[in-house]
């Protein structure tokens, strides 16, 4: 997995690394202008880490997230396979 990781965020530039997704979450945890749109899915497009922290903020655009995302039945189904996987039920 590491030539993938190496290959995806280098050299094709599809992927991200874990430092600037980690950093990309924290800014969405923190910034007060996105803080203050709650509810919202943003994405960046692939290699934004090569514009380093500036792409914070910068490289983020508000999109519509999927149909599949949108399937309450679907959502449902995830949860409920996810609760027999790990062997526990939510409250």
């Amino acid at each position: 997995t590491k030539v993938f990781d190496i290959a995806a965020t280098n050299l094709l530039k599809v992927g991200e690394s874990t430092s600037w997704g980690g950093g990309a979450l924290e800014y969405m945890a923190l910034d007060s202008t996105v803080g203050s749109k709650g509810g919202l899915y943003y994405t960046s497009p692939p290699g934004s880490s090569k514009y380093g922290e500036a792409a914070y903020g910068a490289q983020f655009t508000i999109s519509e997230v999927s149909k599949e995302a949108r399937d309450d039945i679907k959502g449902k189904a995830l949860w409920d396979l996810s609760e027999k996987l790990i062997g526990v039920k939510a409250a």
